[in-house]
């Protein structure tokens, strides 16, 4: 890990927000070009360490490059720590994604520790908060835990992002419903009504529409399907009984004991 610069917006385009499997679970609306360089530009301005925006950051604050030194360099991912509105004082909020190729070999993991000591070591801060997508992303769930990250207070999309970055994401997962295929496009469907069910439970829209927005974005075929409309139904009312954002922390106090263990 090293920290971020101008130099790997590239990079970060290309393979992170470029990338709809990566960039899927981040609040960002990247449907098309313009959308995948604000995205990458609103990191690399405010976090790099060469950013527009990123002169007054404190050490601890900042975006982080992984790159695979022993693959020639190659662009593994990135890992970020700022200060999120609607967390308690004192804490920071880190967040991860990694490149397709490099998914299932333990870097989010690694990472999570080196970024842990970095954040404790630097700063004074009292706690980090990671948050995932409840019933969205149960294999970032699992990481926390098994990391140390003990469940916290919910913190809602609303409160941390505001509501245009919730509409990017309803924009989004709409933009993904509209260009499902007739295979494979299970997985991605589930995907989108969960988290439009997330949404709706956050009132940006009403839940009787929610349902409605969706399979009038999905190609006819599939919104004519009976067993498609059942099953977007049944994934709207399960994300809308487990909304966004699961929030996990870890303290200073519980870093120092795993750290020495």
């Amino acid at each position: 890990m090293r920290p971020s610069s101008v130099a790997d917006r590239m990079d970060i385009a290309t393979y992170i927000f470029g990338d709809v499997e990566v960039s899927k679970t981040l609040v960002h609306d990247v449907s098309t070009q313009k959308g995948v360089w604000a995205a990458t530009d609103a990191w690399i301005d405010t976090l790099a360490v060469d950013g527009k925006r990123s002169t007054a950051n404190a050490e601890h604050i900042g975006l982080w490059t992984i790159r695979d030194d022993a693959g020639e360099g190659r662009f593994v991912g990135i890992r970020g720590v700022f200060v999120a509105p609607g967390l308690p004082l004192n804490s920071v909020a880190t967040f991860v994604a990694i490149a397709r190729p490099y998914w299932g070999k333990g870097v989010s993991s690694e990472s999570s520790r080196v970024l842990c000591q970095h954040v404790f070591q630097k700063s004074e801060a009292d706690a980090i908060y990671t948050r995932v997508w409840p019933k969205l992303n149960p294999a970032s769930d699992a990481v926390q835990r098994r990391l140390g990250f003990v469940p916290a207070d919910r913190h809602t999309l609303r409160d941390t992002f505001g509501e245009q970055r919730m509409r990017e994401v309803l924009e989004f997962d709409l933009w993904r419903a509209s260009n499902l295929e007739s295979e494979g496009f299970a997985e991605t469907l589930r995907q989108v009504s969960i988290r439009i069910g997330q949404l709706a439970a956050e009132d940006l829209l009403e839940a009787r529409d929610a349902e409605q927005r969706i399979l009038t974005a999905l190609p006819v075929r599939l919104a004519k399907s009976g067993d498609v409309r059942s099953k977007v139904a049944e994934d709207l009312r399960l994300g809308f009984h487990n909304p966004a954002w699961a929030s996990y922390r870890m303290s200073r106090a519980d870093w120092a004991v795993r750290d020495r263990v």
